[in-house]
């Protein structure tokens, strides 16, 4: 499950990298599917599968508290989609999309951080000591 974990790391610091180098390329593909109803469910599903993924392996990270707490945050967004529908979900990306377009470097810069933090926390070496 660990490994799991690490390629979600590394998928984001690609997303990451897409969102400094050419943009459009991420958001002009979720604003050609906004209307499908799987992209709904796939951003349900996806934050619910990982948020319990990361409960389950928290333990098993360098940082145990705050794998946990992003996984009760990606639960929370499941449920938060689950509740308010579609046609909110929709006008939420449609809101959104065009407020980040102007943000897409931080925004990547960001992804990247987290990115590397997954594969960090859950990666065996230790980089300093407790003496």
């Amino acid at each position: 499950m660990k490994l799991i974990i690490k390629l979600f790391g590394v998928l984001i610091i690609l997303f990451g990298i897409s969102l400094i180098i050419k943009p459009e390329f991420i958001f002009g593909w979720i604003e050609n599917n906004n209307e499908n109803y799987w992209l709904y469910i796939i951003a349900i599903i996806f934050r619910l599968g990982f948020g319990i993924l990361f409960i389950l392996t928290a333990k098993d990270s360098k940082y145990p508290r705050v794998i946990k707490v992003l996984g009760f945050i990606f639960i929370l967004a499941a449920v938060i989609f689950v509740f308010t529908g579609q046609a909110s979900f929709q006008d939420l990306v449609d809101t959104y999309i065009p407020e980040f377009k102007p943000f897409a470097v931080v925004t990547g810069i960001l992804g990247m951080a987290l990115g590397v933090f997954l594969i960090f926390a859950f990666s065996k070496t230790q980089i300093y000591s407790r003496n």
